[in-house]
C-alpha cells in the first residue's frame, strides 16, 4: 500500500475509534504511525516527516482542513454538524465545499440542536455574503429583512440543506412568494410568474421587469430549480 492510501485509512480508523472528525496530530502519530509504516513496508528513517508531507498533500486535496490548533478536520464525506463542536472557520470551509450535513441525524439532544442552529447561522451568513447582502430579486439590503431561502425545501431534501447552490438570498417578501409558488426560475434564471395573479400588491412585487441577479459564486443548481418548478406546475424543462 502506498503512503497516501495508508494515511487515509489511518485517519479513518482514528476517526471511527474516537467518534470524531477532528484529528490531533500527536495522537495520530502515537496511535497509527507504526501501523502506517507496516502497511507501506517503509524502510525510511524519518516516517514522521513522510507523514507530514502526506498530510499536507491531503490538505491540498481538500480531504483535510487544518484548524490552526494543531488539529485537522477529516473531510472524506459530509460532516454532520450535530456530531461535535467545530470552529466557525471549519464550518465555513465545509459550507464552501458542500460538505456540511445539517440535521440529517434525528436528535432531541439540546447540544446537537444547538450545533444545528450554529450550522444554520453559518449557512445564512455564507448565502447573504454570496449575494452581496442584497435580495436577488430587488434592492432590499436590510439584513433584518434578508433570508437564506432553500429552493428545494428543507424538509424534502436533507442532502441539499447545506448546499449553497440550493440557497438564495431573498428579502422576506420575495422569499414567501417563492415558497408559495408565485414565481420560479428557469435553468437560465429567467423569472417565471404564476398566471392570473389578482393581488395588486403581489403583482407590484413581481413586475414584468423583474430579473434575478446572479451571486458571486454558487449560482442556483438546475436540479433544485427543476424540483421547485415541478412542485408548482411550471414547465419542467425551461
Amino acid at each position: 500500500m502506498n503512503w497516501h492510501d495508508a494515511v487515509v485509512e489511518a485517519l479513518r480508523r482514528y476517526s471511527s475509534r474516537h467518534a470524531t472528525r477532528i484529528i490531533r496530530r500527536p495522537a495520530l502519530i502515537a496511535e497509527e504511525l507504526e501501523r502506517i509504516v507496516q502497511d507501506t513496508g517503509s524502510t525510511g528513517e524519518t516516517p514522521s516527516q513522510t507523514l507530514s508531507r502526506v498530510l499536507q498533500e491531503l490538505r491540498d486535496e481538500g480531504l483535510l482542513y487544518f484548524q490552526g490548533d494543531g488539529s485537522y478536520l477529516l473531510v472524506d464525506g459530509p460532516v454532520p454538524v450535530e456530531m461535535e463542536d467545530l470552529p466557525d472557520e471549519s464550518l465555513d470551509f465545509l459550507v464552501r465545499h458542500n460538505r456540511l450535513a445539517v440535521g440529517r441525524l434525528p436528535t432531541a439532544d439540546r447540544q446537537a440542536v444547538a450545533r444545528i442552529r450554529v450550522g444554520q447561522a453559518r449557512l445564512r451568513r455564507a448565502t447573504l455574503e454570496n449575494y452581496g447582502y442584497c435580495c436577488a430579486l430587488c434592492d432590499v439590503a436590510d439584513r433584518g429583512l434578508l433570508v437564506a431561502g432553500h429552493i428545494s425545501r428543507w424538509a424534502d431534501d436533507p442532502e441539499g440543506r447545506g448546499d449553497l447552490t440550493n440557497l438564495v438570498c431573498m428579502c422576506r417578501f420575495h422569499d414567501v412568494l417563492f415558497e408559495q409558488g408565485y414565481f420560479s426560475l428557469t435553468d437560465d434564471y429567467a423569472v417565471l410568474r404564476r398566471e392570473n395573479i389578482r393581488s395588486q400588491v403581489i403583482r407590484a412585487l413581481l413586475p414584468d421587469s423583474l430579473t434575478f441577479r446572479l451571486p458571486e459564486a454558487y449560482p442556483p443548481a438546475s436540479k433544485y430549480l427543476r424540483v421547485h418548478r415541478s412542485r408548482f406546475g411550471f414547465p419542467l424543462e425551461c
